[in-house]
Order: structure tokens, then sequence, then C-alpha cells
């Protein structure tokens, strides 16, 4: 954008003044844009500490945050369509082997507006939890391959089969001098185990209970043909109970196993 400044000095200057201002508009424009895919992530350097219940503040909406973990997969457009359907965000903790594999599912995550985390490489614990280091490493090779796709940086992790018994205190330690966020589950929806239609009502069921203790859902799921076959009742639950479904995001207090199980 080019103008020619007129001679008068005094107009000159609010001419100027006028570009200064319409330069700085653009700019943010710009960085709204980038803002949508971004903001979630942003920590300030600021950790908020995990808690082992995560507990419905003052206001009377109703929150659930869906986590799906293992992908992404060829059945994740599918499952991306159902939560558009139901005006629902979500949560992907993605392993490094299938972002390789569907790049572009992970580019609509991101375009979307979902959070995505990390799950690390291997997915096998006697090689993951081997030492404070190996943790740690899977999980920056993940973001590596991760920012290499959609050029952003995500602090959320999930470790394979949960946090306990594998992340001791020094392990827990390790990651968050990385600037990793952790979070765990409050709701096991075992998609792994009944592989059909039996899993929403098990996942309904603990809700019901979270929400008679003013808790918070934290859902964990899994991005796989089963479950995208079988999930729209719960979301159809959600959606007629008025919950909120959305992505976590940097200013929540992670949900984490403790260290000892049963200390809650």
């Amino acid at each position: 954008m080019h103008f020619n400044v007129p001679k008068n000095k005094t107009i000159g200057k609010y001419v100027v003044l006028f570009m200064v201002f319409v330069n700085f508009v653009i700019g943010q424009s710009s960085g709204n844009c980038l803002g949508k895919t971004q903001n979630q992530y942003v920590t300030s350097g600021y950790i908020p500490a995990p808690v082992h219940k995560l507990m419905v503040s003052n206001n009377s909406e109703k929150i659930v945050y869906l986590t799906f973990d293992d992908g992404p997969s060829s059945s994740s457009d599918k499952l991306m369509d159902l939560l558009d359907k139901y005006h629902a965000k979500a949560t992907f903790f993605l392993l490094q082997s299938n972002i390789l594999k569907h790049p572009k599912e992970v580019e609509r995550m991101n375009l979307e507006g979902f959070s995505l985390g990390l799950h690390g490489v291997t997915h096998d614990h006697r090689k993951l939890y081997r030492s404070k280091q190996t943790v740690v490493r899977e999980m920056s090779e993940d973001q590596k391959t991760l920012m290499n796709i959609v050029k952003i940086k995500t602090p959320f992790i999930r470790t394979p089969y949960g946090s306990y018994p594998f992340m001791k205190n020094n392990y827990r330690q390790a990651i968050n001098e990385k600037g990793f966020i952790m979070w765990d589950w409050n709701v096991d929806s075992h998609d792994w185990k009944y592989r059909n239609w039996r899993f929403n009502q098990v996942t309904i069921n603990q809700i019901k209970k979270l929400n008679a203790t003013n808790q918070i859902p934290v859902i964990l799921l899994h991005d796989r043909f089963s479950t995208v076959q079988n999930i729209e009742p719960l979301l159809k639950y959600l959606e007629l109970n008025h919950y909120k479904m959305n992505g976590i995001d940097a200013t929540l207090h992670p949900l984490q196993f403790p260290v000892e199980f049963g200390k809650f």
C-alpha cells in the first residue's frame, strides 16, 4: 500500500498517522487469525499447579473435556465431523508415528481449533518409562514432528497408560522443567475394552457420579474406528444435558493422578 503524502505539513501529519493506524489494524487482524490456533497453548512461563480433582467453578456452566489418545487415524475426519455436528471441541493426544501417517488430519485438527497434545513415540511402557530422560526424549521427538506439520508448540502431554504408577516425582519434575503439562483423566470410557455402543453408558454413569460431587469430567477416549462408529449417543447425551465440550488450554490446572494412588 502506498500513499503520496501532501506537501501541507498539517495534512501530511494526519495522513501519516492514518497510515500507521491502518498498518496496526492489519497487523492485529493477522495476529488474531493466528491466535485462533495458538492461544490455547500459551503459558507465559506460568504453569498452573496440578490437581487430583478438577472442581466446578462458581458459575453454572457445565463443562466436559473430551480427550482422544493414539491418533490421528483414518477415522479422525469422521470423528471431527461428529464433533462439529454437536458443537464440540476436544483434545487429541497424538502419537508420532500416526502424525507422520495422517498429516492432513492433524492440519485440520489445528485449523478447526481442536487442542493438540503429545502421546509420545513408542507407546511401550518398558521403553518410555525406562528413565526420566526417555520420557522427556519421546515427548520432545513427538513435539518436533508435530511442529513440522502445523508449526505450533503444544505443552500438553498424556503419558501412555496414564501417569500412575510410572511417573514418579523426579519424572514429573523433569517434564515440568521442559515446559510440558501432563494430563490424566477422571472418566475412563473403556472404549478400549467395549469396542461397541456399551462404552457410552459406562461413560455416562461416571459423568453422573462426578456431577454429584461438583467435579468436571475429563474423559479418556481413543481415536479409532470402533470408538468413532459408536460415540454419537455420548455426544447427544452431553448436548441434551447442556454440557459445553471444550478442549483443554494452558490456563487450566491439569488433572493428574497422584504419585501414590488413592491419595486424592
